[in-house]
């Protein structure tokens, strides 16, 4: 595998002694913000929906001579 291959692999005399951490329980936001960004996105979609006019306009049919009698 490299340059010298007569000489077997040894630990590196620093490295031998560390410690690895188990990973820790996820926090609050990492457990639950799928489900506060779905209700932040149903609450703004409501309210955008609210907001919006759906009416087709309430203009009034040009008068015309027949009707001005």
């Amino acid at each position: 595998m490299g340059l010298f291959k007569d000489a077997p692999p040894s630990e590196h005399p620093d490295y031998t002694q560390l410690r690895f951490m188990a990973a820790g329980s996820p926090s609050w936001w990492k457990r639950n913000r799928h489900k506060v960004l779905a209700v932040a996105g149903l609450l703004t979609g409501f309210w955008l929906a609210g907001h919006h006019d759906t009416t087709a306009g309430s203009c009034s049919p040009a008068a015309t001579a027949s009707d001005a009698r």
